[in-house]
C-alpha cells in the first residue's frame, strides 16, 4: 500500500474533510433548529396574545406556558441519537459545537434556577420587611429574555462561523440587536409584550429560517 500522498491528493483529502464538516451540520440538525424554533415561537406568540387580552395581573399567569418547553427535551434527545447513528465521522468542529450548545443550555438553566430560588426564598422575606419593594418579585424575570437572546446570538454566531453557514451568523446578529432593543426598552410600560414579540421575531430569523434552509440543503446535497 502506498502511504505517501501527492500534493494533489493531500489537497483533495483536506477538501473532503472540510466538506464533511459542513455536511455534518446539515444531516438532521435542521430539524433540531425547527423543533426549538417553532416551540419557542409558538409559546412566545401565545403569551403575547394573552398579555393583550387578559386583564391586569391575571395576564402574568400566561408565563407558566414556558413550562411547555420541557416537552421538547425528549424529542431533542431522540433527534440527536438518530443523528449520531447516521453520522459517519464526528469532526473536532462538531465536538466543539456540542460543547457550545451544552454551555448555552447550562447558562440558561442556571439563571432561571437562580431567579426561582431568589423569588421564592429570598425576596418574600425581604419585601415583608421593606414594604414598597413588591416589584422585586417580578423584576428579575424581565432580564431573562434579553439574557437568553444574547446567548442565542453567541451560540448561533459561533455555529454559523464554524460551519460557514451564513443564515446562522445572520440569525445571531439579529438576536444581539434584539437584546439591545430590549435593554433600552426597560422604561416602556409595555415591556413584557415587547419582549415576547421581539423574542418571536428573533427566533424566526435565528432558528426557523436557518432550520428550513438546512433541511433544503440536506435534501439537495446529502
Amino acid at each position: 500500500m502506498n502511504e505517501h500522498f501527492t500534493e494533489k491528493e493531500s489537497l483533495e483529502l483536506i477538501g473532503k474533510m472540510i466538506n464533511s464538516a459542513k455536511n455534518n451540520l446539515q444531516k438532521g440538525l435542521g430539524n433540531v433548529f425547527l423543533l426549538w424554533g417553532y416551540l419557542v415561537a409558538s409559546i412566545s406568540l401565545v403569551i403575547f396574545i394573552l398579555l393583550i387580552i387578559l386583564p391586569g395581573e391575571t395576564s402574568h399567569y400566561s408565563f407558566f406556558l414556558w413550562s411547555l418547553m420541557a416537552i421538547g427535551a425528549p424529542v431533542h434527545i431522540r433527534m440527536i441519537k438518530k443523528m449520531e447513528q447516521q453520522q459517519l465521522v464526528k469532526t473536532y468542529i462538531d465536538r466543539i459545537m456540542d460543547f457550545v450548545w451544552i454551555a448555552f443550555t447550562i447558562s440558561i438553566v442556571t439563571v432561571i434556577a437562580g431567579i426561582l430560588i431568589t423569588t421564592m426564598l429570598v425576596l418574600p422575606s425581604f419585601t415583608e420587611v421593606e414594604p414598597g419593594f413588591e416589584f422585586l418579585r417580578w423584576f428579575p424575570w424581565t432580564f431573562v429574555t434579553p439574557f437568553m437572546l444574547c446567548l442565542y446570538g453567541f451560540a448561533l454566531f459561533v455555529s454559523g462561523k464554524a460551519y460557514q453557514f451564513k443564515p446562522l451568523v445572520t440569525g445571531g446578529i439579529i438576536c444581539w440587536i434584539a437584546t439591545l432593543v430590549l435593554l433600552i426598552s426597560f422604561h416602556n410600560p409595555h415591556l413584557l409584550k415587547i419582549q415576547e414579540l421581539v423574542l418571536f421575531i428573533s427566533v424566526i430569523f435565528g432558528f426557523i429560517i436557518p432550520g428550513h434552509l438546512l433541511r433544503k440543503k440536506e435534501n439537495s446535497h446529502v
